[in-house]
């Protein structure tokens, strides 16, 4: 990753056949061409509607040859130089963030610098309204945003394409990351309830440099990135993007490196071409869960049938050293990320493009992890008040995962601006496709051994809280999972959009656009019959027998290896909208109001896909935002605030006389609330970036008739009533640059149950953590930097489940140096 500034690449003169036929933030060279299959239809009607006509000055010309003049513009914005932005790819193609009416978030390759936020979750810590689940076995991938999953339901990105699969996410090719909030699968498909995150890849620049950066910090941590960019010739360039990262991490060690090369040719011209690769490779040990402790507190924590509440004992993190990791020797992270991906962009003479890109890569992971819980304390039970380092802590094995992912997707999305009567248009469509193949181990039951329960994985020996990280390793047989298939699928999916935006008013705007979506695949399922030992006579499992289930009542029943496979169909199809009206009185000044759709089908999370799931129609969902985008000094300093209202319609959940069939679509639920963030600078000196969400009610408004009494109208897990980041630098003198920022959120609480409702036994209490930054340049190319990340240590729930908490990171210390040639 680099991390010297670098001043922006002038302006360059490219000549070109003809004069574009609407301004754009870079040259193009305009002739005819082929165009890519997926957007034929959609160009040719859309240029017969307003073809842009030829200037009446233009001097005559033999056919198929334009005059050449000379166009100025202007390569790419430099993420690396401001933490503000007022573009973005998000909203498939190049817009002004203004005129989308929806609210979005930017992190920039500057503040990913700044704070030293080596993954998206890191980063996404500085992005409010978004809080992180743990599952059952630890994984840290499920991403929440206003209180709706965005992992699970495939709304992480890369480059503006689905992104879903399980895979440890680092920063170190990233330009920028954009989230997007509120219902989005009008532009995105299936999906994005609460949001979508888009991680935008580094592109090749028309410029040579390189930048390397190295970094030695506390917990044995060691990172070095490079950057290197060379132009090739001139209109083409090479950028290579390295990574190797090591890290003690108090046992959760860190041991990871990556790679990804891209080209592009044609740069400045009417087709661009970029090809590219990347790779990821993970060895890391996850870090340990621990069991919630009950913390002295009393409360209700649930209801009966009747409605009259119980009260019963509650429960928060425990209060020990942050960074402290119980787990064990047999505890593994590992992962392969590895794609390839290809682009075109194609400008055209009335001043219309399109974009075709397309990826395919395979993705495998593996982990099993610890989750220690809590003994007794001086023979009695643990409890907040007689916590200490003589706790005794039990060890649990979370059930092991592994996973291997393939997925190619290609999409094409055609842009054109032009006039039509008295009103002015912007109009983008397109077409998607994605093909995914995907399998789902578990550890290997079939072996025999005296537990009569086949391979059951060795037993996690018990520790002290004041003796973390003690090397432990598993005892008994079993020592590693030995894995089996138990699910897989094979899913197809496209989509296909059209929306509009219109000026009809000097200062008015208005969007409207429409999406189909259909997905189709087979799912199986894959259940096995284990060895086990029973009861001659009764049937009864013999859970301890003896001499390998042989004499008297035993009775061995061997089972079998081979799976009875049960296969799934489902096809589903739905559509999506949205609207909006944009109020701009200035160039500074955009408000707007905005509705928008989604849905979830019922693969959205695919390895859990059964018959009961496949009868069932997609989920909908809502969006409804006011908001408003300001621009100050001069449009140095961005604000951007918006209320919002987003529902879950008609959310799957269980009744009673169709339990065995299908889910029924009568739950319901929401979150409301505004969002406010101001981005840039205040001065040259002091450059400022805070994100802030409030969120006062996320309800559960109807459920099902299975649901635990007393779930309608309770708050919904994972989504604290605040949340938030901010980042401050400041320029003391030429050479000497200071940050200091913080994020946190109020009390959190895990889910309980499917309904997404929150736990009301378990809880982690608001927090603050505190960053610091100080730079100093050597040179204009030779820095330094030092960064104290939880400056105050603060212990805080990060990663939440039902059974257990997984703490955020402890302080640390770090000490970059950087140079570019």
């Amino acid at each position: 990753m680099a991390r010297s500034r670098r001043p922006r690449a002038p302006a360059r003169s490219v000549t070109s056949p003809v004069a574009p036929a609407a301004s754009t933030a870079r040259a193009v060279v305009r002739e005819a061409s082929a165009f890519p299959l997926g957007a034929l239809m959609l160009a040719a009607s859309v240029s017969s509607w307003a073809q842009a006509p030829a200037p009446a000055d233009a001097p005559d010309a033999k056919p198929g040859v334009l005059p050449a003049i000379n166009v100025v513009g202007e390569v790419d914005a430099d993420n690396k130089n401001d933490v503000q932005t007022k573009k973005t790819n998000i909203g498939k193609g190049t817009q002004d963030i203004r005129d989308i009416p929806q609210s979005i978030n930017v992190i920039t390759e500057k503040l990913i610098d700044d704070v030293k936020m080596d993954t998206l979750k890191d980063a996404l810590h500085y992005s409010a309204g978004i809080t992180f689940a743990a599952t059952e076995n630890g994984t840290d991938q499920d991403i929440r945003l206003r209180g709706f999953p965005v992992a699970t339901t495939g709304d992480l990105l890369i480059d503006g394409m689905r992104d879903p699969s399980q895979y440890d996410r680092d920063t170190f090719n990233l330009d920028r990351i954009e989230v997007m909030r509120g219902s989005a699968s009008m532009i995105f498909g299936r999906g994005s309830t609460g949001g979508v995150i888009n991680q935008v890849t580094k592109k090749p620049l028309l410029a040579d440099q390189t930048d390397v950066v190295g970094t030695v910090g506390t917990e044995g941590y060691y990172r070095a990135t490079a950057d290197f960019n060379k132009r090739i010739g001139e209109d083409s360039a090479l950028r290579i993007n390295a990574m190797w990262n090591k890290a003690d991490n108090g046992g959760a060690n860190v041991d990871k490196k990556g790679i990804a090369p891209s080209y592009s040719w044609g740069l400045g011209t009417r087709d661009e071409f970029t090809v590219g690769a990347f790779y990821l490779d993970v060895d890391n040990i996850p870090l340990s869960s621990i069991r919630w402790l009950p913390n002295n507190k009393y409360g209700i924590t649930g209801y009966t049938a009747a409605g009259v509440p119980t009260i019963g004992a509650l429960s928060s993190i425990a209060k020990v050293p942050p960074g402290n990791f119980y787990g064990t020797t047999a505890d593994v992270l590992k992962g392969k990320a590895e794609y390839a991906n290809a682009a075109w962009n194609h400008f055209f003479d009335d001043g219309s493009s399109v974009r075709t890109q397309i990826r395919t890569g395979t993705f495998d992971r593996q982990q099993e992890s610890t989750s220690a819980g809590f003994g007794t304390t001086f023979g009695q039970p643990t409890t907040y008040a007689n916590l200490s380092n003589a706790t005794i802590l039990t060890r649990n094995a979370l059930t092991p995962r592994k996973d291997e992912y393939k997925g190619t997707y290609l999409q094409s999305d055609y842009s054109k601006e032009f006039d039509w009567g008295s009103t002015k248009h912007s109009l983008i469509g397109g077409i998607d496709a994605s093909w995914e193949d995907t399998s789902r181990y578990q550890n290997n039951g079939y072996i025999f051994n005296n537990s009569g329960r086949g391979l059951v994985l060795g037993t996690r020996p018990n520790t002290l809280v004041g003796t973390p990280d003690n090397g432990a390793g598993l005892t008994g047989s079993g020592l590693t999972p030995i894995y089996r298939d138990s699910s897989g699928y094979k899913a197809n999916q496209w989509g296909v959009y059209l929306q509009d935006l219109v000026q009809v008013a000097p200062m008015w705007k208005i969007l409207g656009g429409i999406r189909y979506d259909k997905l189709s695949g087979d799912f199986n399922q894959y259940t096995y019959t284990n060895p086990s030992c029973v009861n001659r006579n009764t049937g009864a499992t013999i859970t301890t027998p003896t001499n390998n289930c042989t004499g008297g009542v035993q009775l061995y029943r061997p089972g079998s290896p081979f799976p009875v496979t049960t296969t799934t169909e489902l096809s589903q199809g739905a559509w999506s909208y949205r609207a909006g009206v944009l109020f701009q009185p200035t160039p500074t000044q955009s408000y707007h109001v905005s509705y928008s759709t989604s849905f979830n089908s019922s693969a959205d999370t695919y390895q859990y896909v059964t018959p009961q799931q496949a009868n069932t129609p997609p989920e909908k969902s809502r969006n409804i935002e006011i908001g408003a985008k300001l621009d100050w000094l001069d449009g140095k300093l961005s604000t951007r605030g918006a209320l919002f209202y987003t529902e879950k319609t008609n959310e799957r959940t269980t009744d009673s006389d169709f339990a065995g069939s299908s889910y029924l679509l009568s739950g319901k639920r929401h979150s409301q609330g505004f969002e406010l963030e101001v981005v840039g600078r205040i001065t040259p000196q002091w450059e400022v970036y805070a994100s802030y969400a409030f969120i006062p009610e996320a309800k559960i408004d109807k459920v099902g008739s299975t649901v635990v009494p007393g779930t309608v109208g309770s708050d919904v897990g994972l989504t604290p009533r605040h949340s938030g980041a901010v980042w401050v630098s400041y320029q003391a003198t030429a050479k000497l640059r200071f940050g200091l920022g913080m994020h946190g959120a109020s009390e959190n609480r895990p889910l309980q149950g499917v309904t997404g409702a929150a736990s009301r036994t378990a809880s982690t209490p608001g927090y603050m953590v505190g960053d610091a930054m100080a730079e100093y340049k050597f040179t204009p190319d030779v820095y330094a930097q030092l960064n104290v990340n939880n400056f105050t240590n603060r212990l805080y729930g990060d990663q939440l489940y039902p059974g257990f908490v997984i703490s955020g990171a402890q302080r640390s210390v770090l000490l970059t140096l950087g140079a570019r040639f």
